[in-house]
């Protein structure tokens, strides 16, 4: 078995999609910090417009912790199709170029195929997710400092800046656990067909529908809106409150622990039977 995700870790490092995350984050952090360095004043009044004219603000206001936080809710729209564009075609992309027969005859058995697979896309989602978290914190804290958190959700929260940094880790957690949701996904999709796209499409479709549907028809879907794992992408946020929910960011992690489970259950179940013909 170790063999085998080594052999998988192996072929995602060989291929050039596999980097393009990696250098997107990268891409993002780096332009939004750098533009937050010269306009993050500006920033600061636009999200908080409303209230300045009632509120008198003073310190570093733009700091390490201020900037990772707008970073992880810019962040939350990107690395989902990033975790796809190499998880999709774990199993469908090698399927139709005909080397899934071949691994299938080595003495290793499906079940051990799909789970090492369903490993290294995980180990691969969990480095993307941390590498976002490192470069966001780091590099804004070399920019900017540290520094007193402002968190406008329900209410205005000011959060010291030495009980931030245990909330940024809690958050980085459920964001790990969406994103394995999403390569868990997009692994089940790929044991059903045989091509390349199609699992990359119809996982971000999914996520995009789910979440349209969740935004514009909240009142129509509000007693399912709990079971959506798209629901759930955003309860890092609760990390932030002045009194944590934790019975609801509890269920978030279940409920995502959960659809995990099914979709590499069903996934699993699907490959042992799947027939590998070409």
């Amino acid at each position: 078995m170790r063999q085998l995700i080594g052999i998988e870790l192996f072929k995602i490092s060989k291929r050039p999609r596999t980097y393009i995350g990696f250098g997107t984050i990268a891409f993002i952090v780096l332009a939004f910090e750098f533009a937050a360095m010269g306009n993050g004043e500006a920033l600061f009044g636009l999200i908080f417009k409303n209230l300045q004219g009632s509120f008198r603000m003073e310190g570093n206001i733009i700091n390490v912790n201020f900037v990772t936080y707008l970073l992880m809710n810019t962040l939350l729209f990107h690395v989902p199709i990033l975790v796809v564009l190499v998880t999709g075609d774990m199993i469908s992309g090698e399927a139709s170029k005909g080397s899934l027969r071949l691994l299938l005859q080595r003495p290793y058995s499906r079940t051990q195929i799909y789970f090492a697979k369903w490993i290294a896309a995980s180990i691969y989602t969990i480095l993307l997710v941390v590498f976002a978290g490192v470069l966001m914190y780091g590099l804004g804290y070399l920019l900017f400092g540290e520094g007193d958190l402002f968190v406008f959700r329900q209410v205005i929260n000011i959060i010291n800046a030495d009980d931030v940094v245990w909330r940024f880790g809690y958050g980085l957690g459920i964001g790990i656990l969406a994103m394995l949701v999403v390569s868990s996904l997009s692994l089940m999709i790929s044991s059903f067909v045989n091509n390349s796209i199609g699992p990359i499409v119809g996982t971000i479709a999914v996520i995009i529908v789910l979440t349209v549907l969740s935004t514009l028809m909240v009142n129509i879907l509000e007693p399912i809106l709990p079971y959506l794992f798209t629901t759930h992408f955003i309860k890092w946020q609760y990390f932030f409150d002045p009194e944590m929910d934790w019975p609801t960011i509890n269920n978030a992690v279940v409920v995502l622990i959960a659809y995990i489970l099914v979709f590499t259950g069903v996934g699993w179940w699907n490959f042992r039977r799947k027939d590998i013909l070409t």
